[in-house]
């Protein structure tokens, strides 16, 4: 062992080389108890396709570990599970390919949902790398999982103040210095929560204690209802995104789908509300509506209803 972190050292010592450590996922990261024990979970899923409308879970794994819901340190490993379904239609060849999932290997297979709920029920935080992609699906599948407390290491983690320009688990992974074999379910479980174990590049912080200090904000989504078309470029300027398939009433009581929509922290509410009344209504009728926003809906299709 010495040796070779020797010969890692000499390697990088001259800025010329890095080396990246294959990870082995432990089953202890931190000694002792915490302080204040929860549950966590983090959650991966593959699926047949990138609708969560639509597409269906082909494998689902995850980890379920110690961790200190005050200084976010992660303790040990309590249990992992990996399960595959069978969609009941052929894979597309693109999805072969990703994942290494064959037709064969899903035939006549399920996922154990009792096994799944009872580690959901006992977490008090379930996490994914693009939450807003995994827990659709997962709320599809098992809809009695609806009631969870969601966290995104996509979101809830400002990577940019990090330095780190790609979002995607792999590349996050090499910037911690470690690599791993992807695009299995159970594997990105592993990948993700020991990135959460580590320490950021430049602020020197625990990424799961920044994950948790922004799962913890609340926050307010609002929806531009009856926005006038030729204010879409000012919604747009200020960060709204069209959701097509939002359907709503009108003051008239006339059934509507489309609508122009924004999430904000709580201390910025009053401002947004303001922008709203003076720049897209302009003194007419006010019509917005919004949804507060915490770690029970968030990601969640219920964020928009």
């Amino acid at each position: 062992m010495n040796d070779t972190l020797t010969a890692i050292q000499q390697l990088e010592q001259g800025g010329k080389y890095k080396v990246l450590e294959r990870l082995d996922a432990p089953q202890t990261y931190h000694q002792g108890s915490p302080q204040t024990a929860r549950i966590g979970i983090v959650l991966d899923t593959e699926t047949t396709g990138l609708d969560t409308n639509k597409d269906k879970i082909i494998e689902l794994g995850f980890i379920a570990f110690h961790y200190d819901a005050g200084t976010g340190i992660i303790y040990n490993i309590l249990h992992r599970y990996g399960g595959f379904e069978d969609p009941k239609e052929p894979l597309s060849d693109i999805v072969k390919q990703v994942t290494g999932i064959s037709d064969d290997m899903l035939q006549g297979q399920s996922l154990d949902e009792s096994q799944i709920m009872q580690w959901l029920n006992k977490s008090s935080l379930i996490i994914a790398h693009n939450a807003a992609f995994d827990r659709p699906m997962l709320e599809r599948r098992l809809p009695q999982s609806k009631d969870s407390n969601w966290a995104c290491t996509i979101n809830d983690i400002d990577w940019q103040a990090e330095n780190i320009s790609s979002l995607k688990l792999d590349y996050i992974a090499y910037k911690l210095g470690y690599f791993f074999e992807g695009h299995r379910a159970v594997n990105d479980a592993e990948a993700t929560l020991h990135l959460l174990s580590k320490k950021l590049p430049e602020s020197g912080k625990l990424a799961m204690s920044e994950l948790l200090n922004h799962a913890r904000i609340q926050s307010r989504r609002y929806f531009a209802v009856g926005a006038p078309f030729d204010k879409k470029d000012d919604l747009k300027e200020r960060g709204y995104r069209w959701l097509a398939d939002y359907a709503y009433t009108d003051q008239y009581g006339k059934g509507k789908k489309g609508v122009w929509s924004k999430a904000v922290q709580q201390e910025e509410t009053t401002d947004e509300e303001t922008w709203l009344k003076d720049n897209i209504y302009s003194g007419q009728q006010t019509t917005f509506t919004y949804n507060d926003i915490t770690a029970n809906n968030r990601y969640s299709m219920q964020e928009f209803k």
